[in-house]
């Protein structure tokens, strides 16, 4: 029973497949179903290394092409991750948690809050925060709700998730 040719071919064949997936590759195949947001647990942000649980929100995750999911104890721990190479693929979904608008962005927030699919939030930018490392970004679940968040500090502004992510690129190009 000679098997050396088959299961070296095979090896060779999961070789390539693991360089694929690993260099990027494999962008095009098919994307499994929108995975949903999860609750957070005891993750540790891979921007920062913090507890997720323990910060205030909002706080975000994503899901990659190949199924890995990561949380953030910020949207700006989010954008940094995002705006970096993964060897998990492309990030085919991105949840942000939505904070009720009578919330004080200086109060600490860590119960649970409701998950928003990012493109659907609304978020405000230029409101300092103490204890948030990084830029503050507060999200919201609409745009009227993100617009009173901002008319009532000066010098913020409402973006949607367009807007925002077009900020964060200006930010880092400059």
């Amino acid at each position: 029973m000679r098997r050396g040719p088959r299961r070296a071919a095979g090896w060779l064949a999961f070789g390539l497949a693991s360089l694929a997936v690993s260099c990027g590759a494999g962008d095009d195949a098919p994307v499994a179903p929108d995975p949903g947001a999860e609750p957070i647990a005891a993750q540790a942000d891979p921007v920062c290394g913090m507890l997720v649980r323990d910060l205030s929100a909002p706080r975000a995750q994503v899901v990659h092409r190949d199924g890995s999911r990561f949380f953030f104890c910020s949207v700006g721990d989010l954008l940094v991750h995002r705006s970096a190479p993964s060897p998990h693929g492309r990030v085919e979904a991105t949840y942000v948690e939505v904070m009720d608008p009578a919330e004080d962005p200086d109060a600490s927030h860590t119960g649970e809050h409701p998950w928003s699919p990012a493109e659907d939030a609304a978020y405000v930018v230029g409101v300092e925060r103490r204890g948030i490392m990084g830029p503050s970004v507060l999200a919201y679940p609409d745009a009227e709700s993100a617009a009173r968040v901002a008319a009532s500090h000066p010098g913020a502004a409402a973006l949607d998730w367009a807007a925002l992510l077009a900020w964060w690129n200006e930010r880092q190009a400059g």
